[in-house]
């Protein structure tokens, strides 16, 4: 299995979930991946302080820095950000966690119970505006079929919609832990 982070500037928020989030990964199995995209800090910051979770495996970084121009007119695109960071997954399901984002047991459990014709995502009458709405859980083999695209703040309902026109079913989940506050 594996939990695909996006980190832009994030570093403050990563330290905070990091330590925490590991405790949920086992070599050769469960892996945290995390891109750092156009990112001045991360990369660098877990080379130095985590890189016996990076030599067994637990914990993947990519350093990414690219001067795309979004379909939007932005410099991020959530969606082609995931994407990147979905792409550097080795399990058999991929899941989107937020540098914001916690693991816990429930959720750890669905994953990896995950069916590969199941999307697993945040129920949705408890999606606020603090970073939970975002997590979302798919096989790899469903992720070949859809996939995150530049699609701006609709990156998540896109690819929701994409999964489940390829006959996904939905399965809710409720957040038990609620994401790091986005503003400092």
């Amino acid at each position: 299995m594996s939990y695909c982070t996006t980190c832009h500037q994030r570093l403050w928020q990563l330290k905070q979930t990091l330590e925490h989030n590991l405790a949920f990964t086992q070599a050769g199995s469960v892996e945290l991946c995390i891109l750092a995209y156009n990112d001045t800090e991360t990369y660098q910051y877990l080379r130095e302080h985590y890189a016996e979770y990076i030599a067994d495996g637990r914990l993947r970084v990519l350093d990414w820095r690219d001067e795309k121009a979004f379909a939007d007119g932005s410099t991020w695109s959530c969606g082609y950000v995931k994407h990147l960071a979905h792409l550097m997954g080795r399990g058999d399901v991929l899941f989107n966690l937020d540098a914001d984002n916690f693991i816990d047991d429930e959720l750890h459990k669905a994953l990896l119970s995950l069916q590969p014709n199941e999307l697993l995502i945040t129920l949705q009458s408890e999606w606020r505006d603090d970073g939970r709405s975002g997590r979302i859980g798919v096989h790899r083999s469903m992720y070949g079929k859809a996939r995150y695209r530049d699609k701006g703040r609709g990156d998540d309902g896109d690819f929701i919609s994409q999964c489940i026109s390829q006959g996904a079913r939905v399965q809710q989940i409720r957040c038990a832990m609620t994401p790091i506050d986005n503003e400092r």
